[in-house]
């Protein structure tokens, strides 16, 4: 399972994943939805989920854009899964 997976089965279950800023820690909550497969793999995950989780956060604090994975993301929440404003 790659970190996308990971994160994109965490958002499934319903799961709030939070990085602590200053050391490497994570938390998902509720706990409720955790499965023992998904807690394996956020595990097995975990430096890359908090790579992420960080970039994300400093991207909504400052306004910058860290990696190619934000543009794409951004680029989704704009012109949608379905490309609804028909733009190839």
């Amino acid at each position: 399972m790659s970190v996308g997976d990971v994160l994109f089965a965490a958002a499934e279950a319903g799961l709030t994943l939070k990085a602590g800023m200053a050391e490497d820690t994570l938390k998902a909550y509720p706990a409720t939805s955790l499965t023992p497969e998904l807690t394996t793999a956020i595990k097995e995950h975990k430096a890359a989920i908090i790579q992420v989780l960080r970039e994300d956060e400093l991207m909504r604090r400052t306004g910058v854009i860290q990696s190619e994975r934000q543009v794409f993301e951004i680029a989704r929440e704009y012109f949608g899964l379905d490309n609804p404003k028909g733009i190839t």
